[in-house]
């Protein structure tokens, strides 16, 4: 069973408690979907339609649960949902993993049932940034980076796996914040998913959107050479789903 809300299959299900963003990255692919305003399903509902969903599995080697793909999941207006879903999620004892350009502060994270987190990636976050220096031009509706970064407290705190999301790559305007990330790196001690552009044209499809979306084509070397850096000071993923699937073995 696929809908907007719930979609995926047995490896991964993307779970959205409301579908649009009000972010308005300049590389947003929600428009391509024509998904651009907020519409909310209650989270009861959205239970109900996993456990009908024949493709998921539950258990800790069972389908990951991804919130959000369709939405800014820690936003103001999307926040308490989000803990709400995953409060219910962790129930089931599958890997549960969110991405965010916010801010996650140790008070709304508080609000989490830690109680219930059974296992290394039972919940695992992903703090999203393309640029630091540009960030009014590219993610203009998000958290200011500094701000967002501050997440990563919960990592030291808490022993909760936490990740730097470099998705998409801009060329010529990521890599001029590398040095600031291999700070935010080494700090932190955290692993990195550097990931690529999705848009409407290329040849392999992207995880989402029944496929109308493909991973980009498009040559951009700042892709590599930011792989390449970040990999000789820590553990560097293409995927999100990677170190999840390490993570549960």
């Amino acid at each position: 069973m696929n809908n907007d809300y719930i979609y995926g299959n047995s490896e991964r299900i993307f779970l959205n408690t409301t579908l649009g963003c009000k972010s308005k990255c300049s590389y947003c692919y929600l428009p391509s979907l024509n998904l651009v305003e907020n519409f909310k399903i209650k989270i009861t509902k959205l239970i109900i339609l996993l456990k009908e969903n024949t493709d998921f599995i539950k258990g800790k080697n069972g389908t990951i649960l991804a919130i959000g793909c369709y939405s800014e999941c820690w936003d103001i207006e999307n926040r308490k949902d989000t803990i709400n879903l995953i409060n219910k999620l962790l129930y089931f004892q599958n890997p549960i993993q969110i991405a965010t350009k916010q801010e996650v502060t140790l008070f709304d994270f508080n609000n989490i049932k830690l109680s219930d987190i059974k296992y290394y990636n039972h919940l695992s976050i992903y703090i999203s940034s393309v640029s630091i220096t540009h960030h009014n031009t590219y993610e203009k509706g998000t958290s200011r980076p500094l701000l967002r970064f501050n997440s990563f407290k919960i990592k030291k705190k808490y022993n909760i796996p936490m990740y730097l999301y470099l998705k998409p790559i801009i060329e010529k305007v990521t890599i001029r914040d590398i040095d600031f990330y291999l700070d935010l790196i080494k700090e932190y001690d955290i692993e990195v998913i550097v990931g690529k552009l999705f848009e409407t044209s290329g040849k392999n499809l992207a995880p989402i959107s029944n496929g109308i979306l493909k991973y980009s084509d498009k040559i951009n070397r700042d892709y590599e050479n930011i792989f390449n850096i970040l990999k000789n000071y820590t553990k560097v993923y293409e995927t999100s789903i990677e170190p999840i699937l390490k993570g549960v073995e």
